[in-house]
């Protein structure tokens, strides 16, 4: 109990704690595609499922907005993302997820907080909410109503749909998220079964979630997605995690 209140001690406001346990990654169902070549790949990278164990750690309850991103951009002189074509946030973004951030922006942000970016690992765990081997934060049935996804009009303001059963909110559709690993195609079938942190080195970064552009496939809680760390676009943000002290 005291190291549970000690944990509670040292929680930021705008995190959540993530308990110390274990979780199945990836996706456990099988279809029959899975056994064909039409099946796209990108789509079988989320298997083989595997059981991991974590640490505790701290997460973002939600994606860094544009406002909180300004205030970094302005005390660290970094840059800005490019459709801020004044300098300034553009008029009525404050509220939305900062997007057109490059992995290394990501990672500035967070260090800058005293922070990190979470782990594949870390990120499957939190987005799940505790459910075993269910679809989405909430269940196993896609509900366009508990999130924003399959839109043209692009991201909307964070933190407006019901948050998971860890109080976390938007861990599928607003925006797909960079953490902090590489990619590897095969990297579950050797993957540590405890505190994973993904390959040593990589052409990509894995980026979770999926965004408000995508379909339900795409937003699910295993879905893995891959891009070059460079990649600034307006359908991939990110969140912080804080590892507790030891």
């Amino acid at each position: 109990m005291h190291l549970l209140l000690a944990l509670y001690l040292t929680l930021e406001a705008g995190q959540v704690l993530i308990p110390a346990g274990k979780f199945t990654m990836g996706r456990t169902k099988l279809t029959a595609d899975d056994k064909t070549k039409m099946r796209p790949q990108i789509l079988l990278d989320d298997r083989p499922a595997h059981e991991v164990a974590l640490s505790a750690f701290y997460l973002d309850t939600q994606e860094v907005t544009h406002e909180q991103y300004a205030v970094f951009v302005k005390a660290r002189k970094h840059r800005v993302p490019y459709h801020w074509l004044t300098g300034e946030v553009p008029a009525g973004l404050g509220k939305v997820p900062v997007y057109n951030v490059s992995w290394d922006d990501a990672k500035a942000y967070c260090e800058a907080q005293g922070k990190r970016l979470p782990t594949e690992a870390e990120w499957e765990r939190a987005a799940r909410g505790g459910l075993e081997a269910q679809d989405f934060p909430w269940g196993d049935k896609f509900d366009a109503k508990l999130l924003r996804s399959g839109v043209e009009s692009g991201p909307g303001e964070a933190g407006k749909y019901p948050p998971n059963a860890f109080g976390l909110y938007d861990m599928a559709g607003s925006m797909s998220e960079w953490t902090a690993d590489y990619f590897e195609r095969d990297y579950y079938a050797k993957s540590p079964t405890q505190d994973p942190t993904g390959p040593a080195e990589g052409t990509y970064r894995i980026i979770r979630g999926g965004a408000w552009s995508d379909a339900p496939k795409r937003v699910t809680v295993f879905f893995r997605n891959w891009v070059r760390p460079t990649q600034r676009q307006a359908n991939i943000g990110f969140r912080c995690a804080k590892s507790v002290p030891r």
